[in-house]
């Protein structure tokens, strides 16, 4: 009686001490919940209201500077326009008298870096100053890609225009304007260009006392014309504004000086700091509070001592059922365990189902403490718990009657070294091959199972594939087991090395393997891991003899979720598909679907003749002449790209630049191209010959490459040719995809100089806006606008209509494929610049171009012919 009594007080006692702990921690909780949520209101009005004042400054600032420089710009165009009026009489009459009226000016405005006469035929004759402008004089503006189409609509206007932001050559970021010169009687007599530095124009409107250490930018797009850096670097607080410089949008980028909320405002910081002062002692004096009648039921708990050695796991149970009553600090992080849990785990939930001996965890402790209250002074077992993480350790169990709570036992759980790597060393030959240390078949299972249902989840693409060696039972017969047991670990290596680290390896029997390829993007995946297993264990094989071990493989692929989704029957395919491959003298890799085996060999075939080819150089190029219309001479070629493949015939880009394209080729490709076709030309010239301009066509992928530029201005430089000779042809289709970001690749190449055509005009959908734009010297007109049925009426075309816009916009216009005589005169009385087809002449090889060239006159050393 007295037992039970002491047994309830004890229940009592710790019912309270958890009701009081919990009290205690919800008061704790809800006191740093109020003063956190206090403190990040106050914190975040802060933060809005310095936020705020620096927003409002950053758009006045910025509005304010975009008006000034909006100003600023009119004002020194306006200074153009007035010196244009000065020659409404009549042009000057020589430079001495132009230079008189132009230099003073110059020199008054320090952003006007050059003033030039131009002529109403776009002749620079003028310039001034004359240092470092001289090469500039004579120069034809009518085909300069940039300042030709702005000088066009400056004359139809009659009204000032200016360019694009360029890099001027008197140095630094700038623009050109032209403004048309108009006589008595309204008849443009001349047209002035100034050349305007950015900088210098824009340095007295924003490096003042008004902006002292915000951060301004000026920009054109993305092209950053101005700027300075203050103190301000928060983007999220930028703010812009735009300003209309003669119908061009410049930005202006303005963040605010944090400085200016600093005065007047609370310090975010400072709020932050208290309010994580008072939130921490806040909470601790609660918790205290409320908790203050703890320390009396704590005396009542039954806390032990950790055992000898610092691994030891120390904890006591009850005698009755094996309730857990108390355990060491140590032994309650290693099962992560709180006091609140005691009463609802039992000492054999703390370990595994079964133990070592395959005894019942559960049966195993009632056996223990029923000797214990048999009267036995100690109990000793091996025993093996389950730690937090889902651990197996196997300890040495003691458990002894408690000394202090005679209802209670003590359990020491000592750490077991050799025992941890017995089980440990049987668990992984339970679930790997002993020979090569892979996987076997049972984890091999457990990981496509996995795999497959991450694949499920995902909708990702994975494939098994069976592996498998011919006729290995030679080598063991030729060599003996030990040289057959070194074969397969050699096998296992490679396969380790061919397959990614995500991915699975298994040997499944004596000369059968299994891999399971996850996170594939496409079905070529699965077959390039094929293509690099067979070509892995095919490599021939050194043995101690110094004899070659050359294996055949047969590989079976399976895809998920294609050809199964079950992952047994998705292996199950994958074995069949490996004896198809068995069978098959054409190939060592079979998929488990015929007609994927015929596309993905095809495929690969073709990229690998690729990569030799490219190694190889199996490349040539042919030229297709081109010819002016009027007179047909010679104007040009067009470089045409020709692969000789393993047959020796020769193959056209349509049969293999997407291929080319997928894989990566053409870059090398590319660059092999381009240093060829300057190198013709260097040839052309070194032998006396007049070189013409070479159009090379560029792939969407290649039109938007950075290093295409550079490649074209570092080769033509090696060969000391001019880059305006090299033309590079884009197609209507990859312009219109995205047209401001073609704009903008456009500009970049007419910058550098190239050479610029729209191929293939009239076959989609091209924006007269952008046509307009581009600034392109040809347009290749699409086939369809000349080729005719005989039963059409080739009058009610839209030919004559398409090449007159565009030599409205300045551009010559080319027919490509002319091929009988009657395009030819429909052309010609459509009155096309150029035409290009079998008709003249079908694309010769590089040593019959010279036979098409014009020779080089001592009078004309040129080394490039204008077309």
């Amino acid at each position: 009686m007295e037992t039970e009594n002491r047994q309830t007080t004890e229940e009592k006692a710790a019912t309270q001490q958890s009701r009081v702990k919990r009290h205690a921690l919800l008061a704790a909780f809800l006191t740093a919940v109020f003063f956190a949520s206090a403190t990040f209101f106050f914190w975040t009005a802060a933060i809005e209201n310095r936020r705020a004042i620096l927003a409002s400054a950053a758009n006045i600032t910025a509005t304010a500077i975009a008006q000034q420089v909006k100003q600023i710009v009119e004002a020194n165009l306006g200074v153009l326009e007035s010196f244009a009026d000065i020659w409404q009489d009549g042009p000057p009459e020589d430079e001495r008298a132009y230079l008189s009226v132009a230099t003073p000016l110059q020199a008054r405005f320090s952003a006007l870096q050059a003033i030039n006469w131009i002529s109403p035929n776009y002749i620079i004759l003028y310039v001034a100053p004359i240092k470092g402008n001289v090469p500039a004089m004579g120069a034809d503006l009518k085909r300069h890609p940039v300042a030709g189409p702005v000088l066009d609509i400056a004359l139809d206007q009659r009204r000032t225009q200016i360019t694009p932001t360029l890099e001027l050559l008197q140095g630094g970021r700038g623009f050109a304007a032209y403004s048309p010169v108009l006589g008595r009687d309204g008849q443009i007599i001349g047209v002035i260009n100034g050349a305007f530095r950015i900088r210098s124009m824009l340095a007295s409107v924003i490096n003042t006392e008004q902006v002292n250490d915000y951060t301004v930018r000026v920009r054109e797009n993305d092209t950053v014309l101005f700027e300075i850096r203050g103190e301000g670097d928060d983007e999220t607080l930028q703010h812009t504004a735009a300003a209309d410089i003669v119908g061009r949008q410049w930005h202006i980028d303005v963040i605010a000086d944090p400085k200016l909320a600093s005065a007047g405002t609370t310090n975010p910081q400072l709020i932050l700091i208290l309010g994580v002062l008072a939130t921490i002692l806040f909470t601790i004096a609660i918790f205290v509070l409320a908790n203050r009648q703890q320390a009396a039921a704590r005396r009542t708990m039954h806390h032990i001592n950790a055992g000898d050695d610092i691994n030891d796991l120390a904890l006591s149970i009850t005698k009755l059922d094996g309730h857990l009553k108390s355990m060491s600090p140590e032994t309650a992080d290693f099962f992560d365990l709180r006091e609140e849990d005691y009463g609802f785990i039992r000492f054999y939930n703390l370990a595994p189902e079964f133990q070592s001996d395959g005894s019942s965890s559960r049966r195993s402790q009632e056996k223990m403490l029923l000797a214990i209250n048999r009267g036995d002074d100690e109990v000793r077992r091996e025993w093996i718990v389950r730690s937090s993480e889902g651990v197996h350790v196997v300890c040495n169990l003691a458990m002894k009657p408690s000394t202090v709570n005679p209802d209670c036992v003590d359990i020491t759980l000592h750490h077991n070294p050799a025992a941890n790597a017995s089980v440990n060393r049987l668990r992984y030959l339970a679930t790997h091959d002993p020979l090569t240390g892979l996987p076997n078949h049972a984890l091999f299972d457990d990981r496509l199972n996995q795999a497959v249902a991450h694949a499920k989840r995902y909708e990702k693409l994975l494939s098994v594939l069976v592996v498998d060696i011919d006729n290995f039972r030679a080598v063991n017969d030729r060599f003996g087991a030990d040289v057959g047991d070194e074969t397969l670990r050699t096998i296992s290596g490679r396969l380790r090395a061919t397959v990614r680290e995500k991915d699975s390896c298994a040997r499944f029997s004596g000369d059968m393997f299994a891999i399971i390829a996850t996170d594939l993007s496409e079905a070529e995946g699965a077959a390039l891991v094929a293509e690099r297993v067979v070509e892995a264990i095919s490599q021939p094989i050194q043995t101690g003899g110094n004899e070659e071990i050359r294996l055949h493989v047969s590989v079976g692929v399976a895809l998920y979720p294609n050809d199964a989704r079950a992952p047994s029957q998705l292996l199950a395919n994958a074995d069949a598909a490996m004896y198809r491959a068995q069978k098959s003298a054409e190939s060592s890799y079979c998929f488990f679907v015929e007609t994927m085996n015929n596309v993905m060999h095809a495929r690969l075939s073709m990229e690998t003749q690729l990569r030799r080819a490219v190694d190889e150089k199996r490349f040539v190029l042919e030229y297709q002449p081109r010819y002016r219309t009027s007179d047909q001479n010679l104007t040009g070629f067009e470089a045409l790209l020709r692969w000789i493949d393993d047959s020796g015939k020769r193959r056209l880009p349509p049969d293999f630049i997407a291929v080319a394209d997928r894989t990566g080729l053409l870059s090398p490709l590319g660059h092999w191209i381009i240093e060829t076709v300057c190198k013709q030309i260097a040839e052309w010239r070194d032998a006396g010959y007049a070189p013409v301009p070479i159009a090379l066509n560029v792939s969407s992928r290649q039109f938007i490459q950075a290093d295409l530029i550079k490649n074209i201005l570092d080769l033509t430089t090696e060969y000391e040719i001019d880059p305006g000779i090299i033309e590079v042809e884009v197609s209507e289709d990859i312009a219109m995809r995205d047209p401001e970001r073609a704009l903008g690749q456009f500009y970049r190449f007419a910058e550098a100089g190239i050479g610029l055509t729209l191929d293939h005009f009239a076959a989609g959908n091209t924006s007269l806006r952008y046509l307009k734009r581009f600034p392109i010297q040809r347009i290749k007109l699409s086939k369809s606008l000349f080729d005719f049925a005989l039963d059409e009426q080739p009058e009610n075309s839209i030919l004559q209509p398409a090449i007159r816009l565009c030599k409205s916009l300045n551009r010559k216009v080319v027919a490509v494929g002319v091929e009988t005589e009657e395009q030819l005169a429909m052309l010609k009385s459509a009155d096309c610049d150029e035409i290009q087809g079998f008709l003249l002449s079908r694309p010769v090889d590089a040593s019959k171009t010279t036979g098409l060239l014009p020779r080089l006159s001592n009078a004309d050393p040129s080394p490039t012919a204008k077309s």
